[in-house]
């Protein structure tokens, strides 16, 4: 390890960019394989750092929710309910509504047992 390479991993350690620490091998070997230009390997580096953070928070939230289920759309049981509208739900669940910046209100009676992540 060289002395840039060192003070490169003491700066990323300090900055809290531990994603980037955790990939800077591989990305550095993609580099010097001439796979990777200087502007592909900052963005490929910023990129996983972000993809990292957005992961940790997601579980963080998770977390905080403290579900007492974790169900995700396609694993949810849609025969509990015969009145719950499952074609509907499976098309919010695809989220064409965000894209073309709609809004969605969901009200009624609660009955879903148990929750689930879009």
């Amino acid at each position: 390890m060289s002395v840039m390479d060192s003070a490169l991993r003491e700066s990323l350690k300090s900055l809290r960019l531990s994603g980037m620490l955790e990939t800077l091998d591989a990305r550095l070997a993609q580099a010097h394989g001439g796979e990777l230009g200087h502007l592909d390997f900052l963005q490929v580096l910023c990129q996983g750092e972000i993809t990292r953070r957005e992961t940790v928070a997601f579980q963080r939230r998770l977390q905080r929710a403290k579900f007492e289920q974790q169900v995700t759309l396609e694993e949810f049981d849609f025969t509990a309910s015969s009145k719950l509208p499952a074609a509907q739900i499976r098309d919010l669940g695809a989220l064409r509504w965000l894209h073309a910046g709609e809004s969605v209100i969901l009200f009624g009676p609660v009955v879903i047992a148990g929750s689930f992540a879009i």
